[in-house]
């Protein structure tokens, strides 16, 4: 399909209230994805650290204990 100014090709040769809405749907799945990804990443980092330093804290206990 050819298209020869813009507002053809915004106008999707008639089917842009089904492309457009489609195509902002995906991409805020997509920003949802990328934003649930991110803050789960930062929460898993947190307790990974978070156990770190309880096995630290631990294994300094036990060290002196024995």
């Amino acid at each position: 399909m050819y298209w020869t100014s813009l507002s053809d090709f915004l106008a999707m040769g008639g089917h842009a209230g089904f492309v457009w809405p489609s195509f902002g749907l995906a991409l805020a799945v997509l920003l949802g994805l990328g934003l649930q990804s991110r803050a789960r990443m930062k929460a898993a980092e947190r307790e990974n650290a978070e156990a770190r330093r309880d096995l630290r804290g631990e294994g300094g206990s036990r060290e002196a204990q024995a």
